[in-house]
């Protein structure tokens, strides 16, 4: 079942827990209906995440389970001590049902708030901002009803029913600063802080159901089942465009007939188009470990490598070489790090057809399976020089059809392999994009490794809305895998920890440095060499020419006298080859952010040794565990912000034929 948690549309529920008997049969309706025509949309995608209360997350989770979706199960306390808040013997009854059935995919419970003289308030509050934090979609079965609305707190957090319905709409809709307080975030260990004022992230739709309290009145009974919807997200009709934050202009009422194939359609209109591209990035990471094993299993051993021999037999304490064995024992960790070996295979190979495994001045590395020595901007590249030389032949050595031939076919090759390779199979977007989820699971892998149970979408592309946006989104479910773990985890293998992210990624940084500082150098001396010979040519053929009266002999083959045009108008062209790869292989870039990313990495190994020599005197001390899990945190965000600022670059310089 984890499968399902690949990259999942995740259908978040919250609701009311005293529905009116006379309107469960038609609330009920609505629910099978909306669920049946979510899932016709996203047949291989959608999931629910339910909290199990009795009431609506009961309901929905049921008709989850019957349709055939993949429940998620989120409990906001200890089950002992859940199971205890509910009155009825039938609702805990139904509750322990749902979370051992077989087809739930994912159980938890969040971790307790420490918090004096709150009771369990903060428990569901801490619930109410993970829902609307992890929710792509909010199923709210609600009497629209606020006991505490914005308007009357003036901008104060709310103090009623907090984690109520009510309270996770509006977070939805008005954003967590003025209605979460400070307090529960500095005592949750899942969430690393509050969202700014200033959020410029977008959190995705909400479909209310209007579902009375038992308490309400006929009237209301009667309105029954009545559906609004409310996005902040833009649709496939909107063209990309952001609709206004103000919440209430956004809520929109629905009215069609209760049938599974309407709602399908009306609800198709108003999807984001992020949500189509989490399903189409799901379907290709399918398809690459289907048709690559062998290269997603080498992916794989980057993030860390393959379990030691069970015979061996290691200290409790975990080692860098017990992490593996840890991660093999752990199948929502192992999740995580397959999605990881996926996306990371997948943007391998499209920067291998795009850029290539070469660029002069860096290593010529022999050829291995999933590798190519050349790739597109090699040959975009050359276009330039090879068709100044026929260009050039053909003007000054008797007008050769063929050369000119030559000349429009290079250029013709160049941007019809473009057009027809490059930008129709969108390597340029596959690199970047998965290049970019695949770094983020890396970070999410380790923080869940280290038992830090925060989620990387909501650390990760937060000021970059628009085309970027879905990958924060699609981060959504394996940041559910990988918290789930963190929760559960006993033993932190900080070793291991240490071995395979810090260290190695601070090599990474530090090799990759030296490579492109080595490539930078050998593209200026060659552009320079070019420049100086083009200078030496056009001053040796100006003096020739002064000292034989302005015109070169007659009696001097043709050749020779025509070889210097040539020369001239080949030279440029040949700087221009090095130029491309040095724009657009950004070496200058790399070399200031890698070098920034190494520093960082050095700073963690050095403040982590520190740590570990500290836990070696002082074992258990929850002070320096808690440093150690602060300095996870603080250099996951940083390595998030290095790959976002990465992503941005790259898209303002993309690979093209224009150079030919």
């Amino acid at each position: 079942m984890l499968e399902a948690l690949t990259l999942p549309i995740i259908v978040g529920v919250s609701g009311h827990r005293d529905i009116h008997p006379g309107a469960v049969q038609a609330v009920g309706a609505h629910v099978r209906d909306i669920l049946s025509a979510l899932s016709s949309l996203y047949p291989d995608n959608l999931c629910v995440l339910s909290a199990l209360a009795e009431g609506a997350d009961q309901m929905v989770a049921e008709t989850a389970l019957e349709l055939g979706l993949p429940l998620v199960c989120v409990l906001p306390m200890d089950r002992v001590a859940y199971r205890a808040t509910m009155t009825d013997d039938d609702a805990r009854r139904r509750m322990d049902a749902l979370y051992d059935h077989p087809r739930t995919a994912l159980r938890f419970a969040l971790p307790p708030v420490e918090a004096p003289d709150q009771g369990d308030v903060l428990q569901y509050e801490q619930l109410g901002v993970f829902l609307a934090r992890q929710s792509h979609i909010l199923l709210a079965l609600w009497d629209g009803t606020d006991p505490d609305p914005r308007s009357r707190r003036n901008a104060r957090p709310r103090s009623e029913k907090r984690g109520g319905t009510a309270h996770v709409v509006s977070i939805r809709t008005s954003g967590e600063f003025g209605d979460v307080g400070v307090d529960m975030f500095r005592a949750s260990r899942i969430f690393s802080s509050r969202l700014p004022r200033l959020e410029l992230a977008r959190c995705g739709p909400i479909l209310q159901i209007n579902t009375p309290r038992a308490t309400a009145t006929q009237d209301a009974v009667a309105q029954a089942g009545n559906v609004r919807w409310w996005s902040d997200l833009s649709t496939e009709q909107a063209g990309g465009k952001l609709p206004d934050l103000r919440a209430e202009p956004l809520w929109e009422t629905l009215t069609v007939q209760s049938l599974a194939r309407t709602w399908a359609e009306i609800l198709r209109a108003r999807m984001p188009p992020d949500f189509r591209f989490i399903c189409e990035a799901r379907a290709a990471l399918a398809e690459i470990r289907a048709s690559a094993p062998h290269l997603c299993h080498e992916s794989a051993g980057y993030l860390m490598p393959a379990p030691p021999d069970v015979s061996s037999s290691k200290p409790k304490e975990a080692s860098g070489a017990e992490a593996p064995g840890l991660v093999a024992q752990d199948p929502n960790l192992g999740r995580v790090r397959d999605i990881f070996a996926a996306a990371d295979t997948l943007s391998s190979q499209s920067q291998q057809f795009l850029l290539g495994d070469w660029a002069p001045g860096l290593p010529w590395k022999r050829s291995a399976p999933g590798r190519t020595r050349l790739g597109s901007l090699f040959w975009f590249a050359a276009a330039v020089p090879l068709s100044a030389i026929c260009f050039e032949v053909y003007c000054e050595f008797g007008k050769n059809p063929a050369l000119l031939a030559g000349y429009a076919g290079i250029l013709a090759l160049a941007t019809g392999f473009y057009w027809l390779r490059v930008r129709r199979r969108q390597w340029q977007n596959l690199y970047q994009d998965h290049r970019a989820l695949a770094e983020a699971l890396r970070v999410q892998f380790f923080w869940g490794l280290s038992g830090v149970p925060v989620s990387v979408s909501d650390n990760y592309m937060r000021q970059h809305e628009g085309e970027l946006g879905w990958i924060r989104l699609a981060l959504r479910g394996p940041s559910l895998l990988a918290m789930a773990s963190a929760l559960r985890r006993t033993a932190v293998p900080r070793q291991g920890v240490r071995q395979h992210w810090i260290e190695d990624q601070r090599i990474y940084f530090d090799r990759r440095i030296r490579q492109y500082k080595n490539a930078f150098r050998f593209s200026q001396s060659a552009v320079r060499l070019l420049i100086g010979a083009l200078v030496t040519v056009v001053v040796g053929l100006l003096a020739a020419q002064m000292i034989l009266g302005r015109e070169l002999s007659e009696e001097w083959p043709e050749w020779a006298r025509e070889m210097p045009s040539v020369i001239i108008g080949v030279l440029p062209a040949l700087a221009a080859f090095f130029l491309a790869f040095r724009e657009l292989r950004l070496f200058e870039e790399h070399l200031h952010a890698y070098g920034q990313a190494a520093s960082v990495f050095d700073h963690a190994r050095r403040q982590s040794e520190d740590l570990e020599d500290m836990l070696q005197k002082n074992p258990g001390d929850p002070f320096v565990e808690e440093e150690w899990r602060n300095l996870m945190i603080v250099l996951g965000k940083e390595s998030l912000a290095e790959n976002a600022a990465w992503i941005q670059t790259h898209r303002a310089h993309p690979v093209t034929a224009k150079l030919g």
